[in-house]
């Protein structure tokens, strides 16, 4: 077969032909669970095991050819994304029910990201260095670092992967994707895009299927170089310990439990603005989500009244509605997930400054935020991933500082104020690896570095020039003249 058949579940790409397994699963909407969205096959260990073998074949030649002949790859794929960029959209929507405006931030999003690693490769590449011989030359060459296992998670279907499948793909590696089973309509769709703008044969393979059935051979393939993963701590920790006595390099983001801090001095009306944006757009999903506000006591009554209006003026409902801000949860499963939250807050008698959500018949859920929590609750220390916000009232910028510190995750956080000297404060001493003043804790520019720290990151940054270092390695050059040797 040389294309997808989503009817069929013809979804596995290896070296340029897809094909179907012997077993389906099937998606569908979250806004609306009558309507599928695809049947995908439930690939098995041997379509990883021939993935890897082509991709490591492909890799040889791929890699030999010139950046400027990668870059224009890229900047293929990047028009195409663009001309289809409306179709994208829908599938993201369709997929996981993000409202279709961020849906398509999202795809133009991706193109971007393209655009800047074929923009990279035409950037110096390696350096040179004084050599203590005078005639000896020295320089360090950047290169692939062979086949890399890229596995992406659902709530950013096309941005997430293309930042990790841009840069590994630009700097001459081969690419072997398990995306998440609720996105494989748009990991198709991306998939037979990049293949269709030129992408050689065997330079990107996508595996279909369920992660926990497929764990074992895509960390145990011995062409595997290197891992880059998104999601949970639980599976990223797993990859850690499966790879940890061998020579594979690992990126792992994971959770994030972010907080925002909000001083009296601040722009209120902005910083309500801000912080409904940043906790429940994408209905909540995102790991950089505001999910703790940490308040001063002066504007503590005020500003809570402020959240609640923003609030209200969410529309929720129909995700292709033009109107619509806040779409349903990603999936059945999500669902279960984000109102197990909800019961707990319930049991703990913690106070709704919005009406307590209901459960309905497809993945919907109204944007709610919550105070009087327990500083130890689950709610404060767990990563929820959905539109729920815990408001905590404090004395000043340093207990608010230790309280916002006090988790195991260390992403993004944000600080609202007009005082330089509280924002510096701030900024050194914040536990986190992106820090915004005056800015919702969500979005991300992609020419700069991406991650965060404790929990929330193994350390490798992603985006920008930061992920040249991570799907590169450097090799150190000394050339020796001959010339002046005496005669």
């Amino acid at each position: 077969m040389t294309s997808p058949d989503l009817l069929s579940g013809c979804s596995i790409l290896i070296d340029g032909t897809w094909i179907k397994s012997s077993n389906t699963y099937e998606r569908f909407d979250p806004s609306n669970l009558s309507r599928s969205t695809g049947k995908f096959s439930l690939a098995q260990s041997e379509h990883v095991t021939l993935a890897y073998e082509k991709a490591a074949v492909a890799q040889r030649k791929w890699s030999g050819l010139t950046a400027i002949n990668r870059a224009e790859v890229l900047r293929k794929i990047a028009d195409l994304l663009e001309a289809e960029s409306e179709e994208a959209a829908k599938r993201l929507t369709l997929d996981m029910g993000k409202a279709i405006r961020d849906a398509r931030g999202e795809v133009l999003r991706s193109v971007a990201i393209l655009r800047y690693y074929s923009g990279e490769l035409t950037q110096p590449s390696g350096e040179t260095y004084p050599s203590a011989d005078p005639s000896t030359f020295l320089m360090t060459l950047e290169e692939p670092l062979g086949v890399v296992c890229v596995i992406t998670p659902w709530n950013f279907p096309f941005a997430i992967p293309v930042w990790k499948l841009a840069p590994s793909i630009a700097f001459g590696n081969t690419v072997v994707w398990k995306p998440a089973d609720a996105a494989t309509g748009s990991a198709v769709f991306l998939a037979n895009l990049f293949t269709r703008a030129g992408l050689p044969p065997g330079v990107l393979n996508l595996i279909t299927g369920k992660g926990s059935t497929l764990s074992a051979s895509l960390t145990g393939n011995e062409y595997l170089s290197a891992i880059s993963f998104t999601g949970s701590s639980a599976v990223g920790n797993q990859i850690r310990h499966a790879v940890a006595d061998r020579n594979v390099k690992v990126q792992l983001e994971l959770g994030g439990k972010n907080p925002a801090i909000v001083l009296t001095d601040a722009d209120l009306d902005d910083a309500a603005t801000q912080i409904i944006r940043g906790a429940m757009l994408s209905t909540g999903q995102r790991c950089t989500a505001t999910s703790r506000v940490y308040i001063e006591r002066g504007v503590f009554a005020e500003f809570t009244e402020l959240l609640k209006l923003k609030n209200e003026s969410l529309t929720v409902g129909d995700p292709f509605d033009e109107k619509t801000d806040v779409g349903p949860l990603g999936s059945v499963e999500q669902r279960t997930n984000v109102f197990r939250y909800i019961e707990i807050a319930i049991s703990e008698k913690v106070k709704f400054i919005t009406s307590v959500p209901l459960t309905t018949n497809d993945c919907f859920i109204a944007p709610t935020i919550i105070t009087d929590v327990d500083s130890q609750s689950v709610l404060v220390k767990e990563e929820i991933f959905g539109p729920i916000l815990i408001l905590q009232e404090v004395e000043n910028l340093s207990q608010a500082i230790d309280a916002a510190n006090d988790t195991e995750f260390g992403l993004s956080s944000s600080l609202f104020t007009k005082d330089i000297a509280s924002a510096m404060t701030f900024i050194k001493n914040t536990k986190s690896g992106i820090v915004h003043i005056n800015r919702e804790t969500a979005g991300v520019e992609p020419h700069v570095p991406f991650g965060g720290i404790k929990g929330s990151s193994n350390m490798h940054r992603e985006q920008g020039k930061a992920a040249r270092g991570f799907f590169t390695t450097t090799k150190t050059v000394y050339i020796r003249s001959n010339q002046n040797k005496a005669r």
